[in-house]
C-alpha cells in the first residue's frame, strides 16, 4: 500500500474523528424531506424532468448527478478546533475494508473526504483480490446514498420504532420452545455464524439455513459424495496451464471473478524469452464474458454438456487405465477431433490443468470431480484442504424448509441477506406459507419483495456502515469497518439477535472478542493482541493458520445418467444467467449499474431474450421485437437481442431484473413501443426471470425447456454500441479495419510483431511534432489481458462525476460514459471470435478536435494531455464531429440538483459540468496533479507508479499501464517498445498517446488472426 494512502491504524483515531463529525452534524439543520414516492403515486411534475433524473429516481440524500455551476444553499463552515490525526480538510483519507457486493469478499480501500466516502478501490495487499475490484464493488458507494433504503423498522407494513419491534419479537420468541429458523445467504463470517447458532440454541429443532439465489450447491454436494466433506474447492486459475470450462463464467460472475481474473491473466503473460500462455477452452450455449475471452469456444446446448463431460470422462479413464464411473452407453455423439485435442492438452498438463462447470447439476459436478482427480489437479489447481467459504448455499435444505413451512412446523422465520419472495423457485408457495407463521422477520436494506410479506422488517446497515469479518478461504480473514456513521436508524443482524437474547454488545465488541478468542491464537507473528488487532484493521485482512480440514480419499461409484430433456423443433433450452451489473438482483436499485453496458450485448436498463441469428431469421425477428417465453405456467415477454455465437437451440435471459421499486426509474425515462416514446407508470425495469427456475433433483436448475412466440410488438433496446465488426460495409468497399488486432501464439513465437504488419501511407497535416521536455503522459492497454469486465467504466464514472442519463437518453445515443468497452466479432456464427477494446480520449498530439474549436475550449498542455476547458466551451460540438474515436460527450441536459446533500458522492477534485458543454476523459488529471504535489511535499522526484488513474486502479486483469513516456525506465515506455504495441488509426497520423498491445490467442491455427 502506498504511504500516501493513509489507513486508520487503531480505534482511538476513529473515536476522535467520530466525535468531530457528530459535532459537525449537530450544527446543521434538519435535512430536507426525502423524495419518497409510494408505489402507484404520481411523481411531482418537476421530478420527472430528465434534467433531474436521479432526484426523481429517489437519490435525494445524494446521487451521481452533477452539481453544476449555479449557486446553492448557504453552507456552514466549522473550524477544526481539535483536528483528529490524519484528517485534514480537503485531503482524502482511506479505510481498508471488505466488499459486500457479492459473496466473493474482495479487499477494498474506501476514499473519504471530510467524513463521507466518495470512491471505492481495490486493496492491492489483499491476498485474494490483489487490488482488483469489479464494477459492482465500485458502485457500492452510490447505493449508500439511496434514499429508498430503509431508515426505520416496520411493523405490519407500517413505519415503527426499535422499541416496539424489539418488544413484540422478544415476547413472541419467549413464548416458543421450538420451530425457530434463520434463513440467510452465504455466511462466511465465523462470528456471525456463532451468534446465529447461539441464538438458535435456545430452541429445540431449530436450524440455520443458507441459500444462494444463484446456487453452486451441486459443487458442494458432489464433493460430499466424492471426498466425504461438503466443501467448495479453492480454485487456483493462476496455476492452470490448461483450463476447460463447461458453462462456468469465471471471468464474469462465477464464485469469485476478480480473484479468478487475477489468476487467469497472470497465466497469460508474454514476458520473457519463452512466452507461455495458458490454453482456455470454453463449452457453452450462450455467449458469456468468459466465452468471449476463450482461445477456443465450442457452442454446446445445455442438454449436450453432460454428453461432452461423459465422453471426456470415458476417454481420460481409458487413457489412464481405470474404469469410468458411468453406466450405460453414450447418449449423444460428440466431435471426436475436438475431444482428442482436449484430451491431449489435459494429459500434457497433468497437475496443472483445471476443469470447471458452472452447471448446478449433481451428476455433472460428479464427473468434473472425477476428471480433476484423474488429472491430479486436487492439491494443485483445486484446494480442498483449505477450501473456499464464498458460496455455502444448500439447495436441498431450502426445499426442506419450504416443506416444513407448508406443514406448519415453522413458528418463527428470520430472513437475512436474501430475498426468497423474489428469487426462490416456487416463490408464490413460499409467500403463501409465510402467512401462517406467527413470527416472520426480514432484515433488509430495501423494502424488497420479502420485506413486503413479513410482519417485522429490520433495516440493515449498508456494508460501508458496519463492522464485520469474513473467512473467504481457510486462513484468509477479511475485515469490514464502517467508513461513516449509519445514515438511518439501522442495525446489523447480530445486533438484533443480541438484543432479542437480552444482551447488547456492539458489533465492534463482538468482533474484537471473536478475534481475541478465535483468530489471534491462529497466528504466530505478533505477540500482543492489540497490535495484531490494529494491524488487521489497518490492512483489512489477517492471514492466520488454516483450519485442519483434510479431505478424505476420492471415491465415486458408478452413476446412471439421468435422461436428458429432449427438445422438439418448437422448443428451446432457456439458460438463465447473471449479468456483471445486476448479479442476482441485489443491485437493481443502483443506476450506475443499470446504465452499465453489458460487456457482450452492450444493452443497458433492461433484460431481454438472447437468440441466435439463425432463430431470428427463421422467425423473422429483428432486434427489439417482443417475444413471449413460456415454460409451464410461467409466461413473460421480453424484447429479443440477436447474439452471434449463440447455439440455435438456446435462449438466454438475465436474472436480477423485475425488482419491485425499480419502477421509479421507468417513471422518469420513456419506453419505446412501436416507435413511440411512452411512459408506463409502475413498470419495473425488465422481467423477473427467476420465475423460470425450478427444482431438479436436489438442486435448483437454471435451465428449462421453453417455447418462443412473437407478439408483434416492438420495444427497441438501448445500446451503447451498434457496430459489431471491424469490417467496412460492402457498399463502402468491404475492407478490414485495424482498430483491434490479434494473432496466434504460434505466429507470435515466430515473429513477436505478428498481427501488426500493415502497410499504410501516413497522412501528414502538420509540418513538425511538438517536443515534450518534461513529462509526456501516455497509456497502453494489453488486449491479451483485458477481459471486457467493465470495472474501469464504473471506476471512471465514480472518480469523474459522470452522470446517469436514463434509458431514453441512451436510446438516443446520448450516453455520458468517458470510457467505453468496444466489443468486436470476427469469423462466422459457427466460429465467432471476440476482442474487447477499452476506448477513451486518445489525447492525440495532432488532435483533430483542437483545430476546429472556435473558442479554444479543447487545447493541448505541455505534458501531452488534451484538456477540456468547460468555462470556454459553448457546445458547438465541432470537436465531436471531428473526433475519429467518437469519445467526446455532449452534456445535453442539466443533470444537477439544488439539494446540496445530493452532492455527497461527488469527487470535489473534479470540475462540475452543466448542460451545453463537451466532456471527455482527462487522464484523471486531478490524480496527476495530486501525485506531483505529494512528491513535492516529500521533497523527491516523481517515480513510475506514483500515479494510478481510475480505470487502471482497480482493473482485475492489470491490463492498463499509465506513465511518463519520457521516462525510459517506465512501464509505459517498455510497453511502447513491445513489438505488439500499436495505435488505433495510426495511419491518420493523429499521434495518440493511447496505445494497445495485440491480442494473442493460444490456438492451433498458425495464421495472424484478424487485424
Amino acid at each position: 500500500m502506498k504511504e500516501s494512502k493513509k489507513h486508520w491504524k487503531g480505534i482511538e483515531e476513529r473515536e476522535q474523528t467520530t466525535a468531530y463529525l457528530e459535532t459537525l452534524e449537530s450544527e446543521f439543520p434538519e435535512p430536507p424531506p426525502r423524495l419518497d414516492v409510494e408505489p402507484g403515486a404520481e411523481f411531482p411534475e418537476a421530478a420527472v424532468s430528465r434534467r433531474s433524473f436521479l432526484t426523481a429516481a429517489g437519490f435525494s440524500i445524494a446521487g451521481s448527478t452533477l452539481a453544476g455551476c449555479s449557486r446553492g444553499p448557504l453552507e456552514k463552515v466549522i473550524p477544526l478546533l481539535n483536528r483528529p490525526e490524519e484528517m485534514i480538510p480537503g485531503r482524502a483519507y482511506w479505510y481498508s475494508s471488505t466488499c459486500r457486493g457479492c459473496t466473493a469478499g474482495c479487499g477494498i480501500v474506501t476514499k473519504n473526504r471530510d467524513g463521507r466516502p466518495i470512491k471505492i478501490e481495490g486493496n492491492p495487499e489483499h491476498p485474494l483480490s490483489r487490488g482488483g475490484l469489479c464494477a459492482v464493488g465500485q458502485a457500492m458507494v452510490l447505493s449508500l446514498y439511496d434514499s429508498q433504503r430503509l431508515q426505520d423498522p416496520m411493523i405490519n407494513g407500517q413505519p415503527g420504532n426499535w422499541a416496539d419491534l424489539d418488544l413484540a419479537v422478544t415476547e413472541g420468541l419467549e413464548a416458543l420452545s421450538d420451530g425457530v429458523f434463520v434463513l440467510t445467504g452465504t455466511v462466511s463470517s465465523p462470528s456471525e455464524r456463532a451468534r446465529i447458532n447461539q441464538f438458535l440454541a435456545r430452541f429445540e429443532g431449530s436450524e440455520h439455513i443458507e441459500y444462494d439465489p444463484v446456487s453452486c450447491s451441486a459443487i458442494l454436494d458432489a464433493h460430499q459424495q466424492t471426498h466425504g466433506q461438503r466443501r467448495l474447492p479453492h480454485y487456483r486459475f493462476d496455476r492452470a496451464r490448461v483450463i476447460v470450462s463447461f458453462d462456468a463464467d469465471f471471468l464474469g460472475t462465477w464464485i469469485s471473478p476478480v480473484e479468478f481474473t487475477k489468476g487467469y491473466s497472470s497465466g497469460r503473460t508474454l514476458e520473457g524469452e519463452s512466452p507461455q500462455l495458458s490454453h482456455h477452452l470454453q463449452l457453452e450455449g450462450r455467449m458469456s464474458l468468459t466465452g468471449s475471452n476463450a482461445d477456443q469456444r465450442i457452442k454446446v446446448s445445455p442438454d449436450d454438456l453432460f454428453a461432452w463431460l461423459a465422453a471426456l470422462t470415458r476417454r481420460l479413464a481409458d487413457r489412464s487405465g481405470v474404469d469410468a464411473p458411468l453406466a450405460g452407453p453414450a447418449a449423444v455423439e460428440v466431435d471426436q477431433d475436438l475431444l482428442d485435442q482436449m484430451v491431449e492438452r489435459l494429459l500434457d498438463a497433468r497437475g496443472a490443468s483445471l476443469v470447471v462447470s458452472g452447471v448446478n447439476d449433481f451428476q455433472n459436478q460428479l464427473l468434473v470431480n472425477f476428471i480433476n482427480h484423474l488429472l491430479g489437479n486436487y492439491g494443485t489447481t483445486l484446494d480442498l484442504d483449505q477450501p473456499s467459504f464464498q458460496a455455502n448455499g444448500n439447495d436441498r435444505r431450502i426445499f426442506e424448509l419450504l416443506g416444513r413451512m407448508q406443514a406448519g412446523e415453522v413458528k418463527a422465520l428470520l430472513i437475512a441477506g436474501v430475498n426468497p419472495a423474489y428469487s426462490l423457485p416456487y416463490a408464490d408457495q413460499f409467500t403463501q406459507a409465510l402467512e401462517s407463521i406467527p413470527i416472520t422477520v426480514a432484515f433488509a436494506e430495501q423494502f424488497d419483495e420479502t420485506a413486503r410479506v413479513v410482519r417485522y422488517v429490520c433495516p440493515l446497515h449498508h456494508a460501508l456502515e458496519a463492522w464485520g469479518e469474513q473467512e473467504l478461504t481457510s486462513g484468509v480473514i477479511s475485515l469490514s469497518q464502517p467508513v461513516l456513521a449509519p445514515l438511518g436508524r439501522t442495525r446489523s443482524l447480530c445486533q438484533c439477535l443480541s438484543s432479542w437474547m437480552g444482551n447488547e454488545p456492539s458489533d465492534l465488541e463482538r468482533l474484537r472478542s471473536h478475534f481475541r478468542e478465535e483468530v489471534f491464537p491462529r497466528q504466530s507473528k505478533i505477540g500482543d493482541f492489540e497490535e495484531f488487532w490494529n494491524q488487521s484493521v489497518h490492512d483489512g485482512y489477517a492471514r492466520v493458520q488454516p483450519r485442519s480440514l483434510a479431505a478424505a480419499a476420492f471415491q465415486l461409484d458408478a452413476l446412471e445418467p439421468a435422461a436428458a430433456a429432449t427438445l422438439d423443433e418448437n422448443s428451446y433450452a432457456l439458460v438463465l444467467y447473471e449479468k456483471i451489473s445486476m448479479r442476482d438482483g441485489r443491485h437493481a436499485h443502483n443506476p450506475w449499474l443499470q446504465e452499465l453496458p453489458d460487456p457482450v450485448t452492450k444493452v443497458v436498463w433492461d433484460n431481454y431474450a438472447c437468440i441466435a441469428p439463425a432463430v431470428a431469421s427463421r422467425l423473422k425477428l429483428q432486434e427489439g421485437d417482443r417475444v413471449r417465453v413460456t415454460a409451464g405456467n410461467t409466461s413473460l415477454e421480453f424484447p429479443v437481442q440477436i447474439q452471434p455465437g449463440q447455439h440455435e437451440k438456446v435462449i438466454a435471459i438475465a436474472l436480477g431484473y423485475g425488482r419491485q421499486g425499480t419502477d421509479r426509474f421507468s417513471k422518469v425515462g420513456a419506453r419505446w413501443i412501436q416507435g413511440k416514446a411512452t411512459v408506463l407508470e409502475g413498470e419495473t425495469i425488465g422481467g423477473n426471470a427467476f420465475l423460470y427456475t425450478a427444482r431438479q433433483g436436489p438442486n435448483i436448475t437454471f435451465v428449462n425447456a421453453v417455447s418462443l412466440e412473437p407478439t408483434g410488438q416492438r420495444s427497441p433496446l438501448a445500446l451503447t454500441q451498434t457496430h459489431h465488426t471491424v469490417t467496412v460495409p460492402e457498399k463502402l468497399g468491404g475492407a478490414q479495419r485495424h482498430m483491434v488486432r490479434d494473432t496466434t501464439l504460434t505466429a507470435y513465437r515466430e515473429d513477436p510483431a505478428s498481427g501488426n504488419h500493415f502497410e499504410h501511407e501516413v497522412l501528414q497535416l502538420w509540418d513538425q511534432d511538438y517536443v515534450y521536455t518534461g513529462h509526456h503522459w501516455g497509456m497502453a492497454i494489453d488486449l491479451n489481458r483485458c477481459t471486457g469486465c467493465s470495472a474501469c467504466v464504473v471506476g471512471c464514472q465514480a472518480e469523474n462525476n459522470v452522470p446517469v442519463v436514463g434509458k431514453d437518453e441512451v436510446y438516443r445515443r446520448r450516453d455520458m460514459h468517458w470510457i467505453r468497452i468496444d466489443r468486436y466479432y470476427s469469423g462466422d456464427d459457427q466460429d465467432v471470435e471476440t476482442v474487447h477494446q477499452p476506448m477513451m480520449c486518445n489525447h492525440c498530439d495532432h488532435a483533430p478536435c483542437e483545430a476546429v474549436c472556435p473558442v479554444l475550449a479543447t487545447v493541448h498542455n505541455d505534458e501531452g494531455i488534451n484538456q477540456q476547458i468547460y468555462n470556454r466551451c459553448v457546445g458547438t460540438r465541432y470537436c465531436a464531429n471531428n473526433c475519429p474515436y467518437k469519445v467526446r460527450r455532449f452534456n445535453w441536459f442539466d443533470y444537477r440538483t439544488e439539494d446540496v446533500r445530493e452532492n455527497l458522492v461527488l469527487n470535489p477534485d473534479i470540475t462540475t459540468r452543466t448542460r451545453g458543454v463537451m466532456e471527455k476523459c482527462s487522464l484523471c488529471i486531478q490524480r496527476i496533479q495530486e501525485a506531483k504535489y505529494e512528491a513535492k511535499r516529500e521533497g523527491r522526484e516523481m517515480v513510475d507508479g506514483d500515479i494510478k488513474i481510475a480505470c487502471q486502479q482497480s482493473c482485475p486483469a492489470d491490463a492498463i499501464v499509465f506513465g511518463d513516456m519520457n521516462d525510459p525506465e517506465s512501464r509505459i515506455t517498455q510497453a511502447i517498445d513491445n513489438p505488439r504495441h500499436y495505435r488505433v488509426l495510426e495511419e491518420m497520423n493523429f499521434r495518440p498517446s493511447i496505445g494497445y498491445l495485440t491480442k494473442v490467442r493460444n490456438k492451433e491455427d498458425a495464421g495472424e488472426g484478424h487485424g
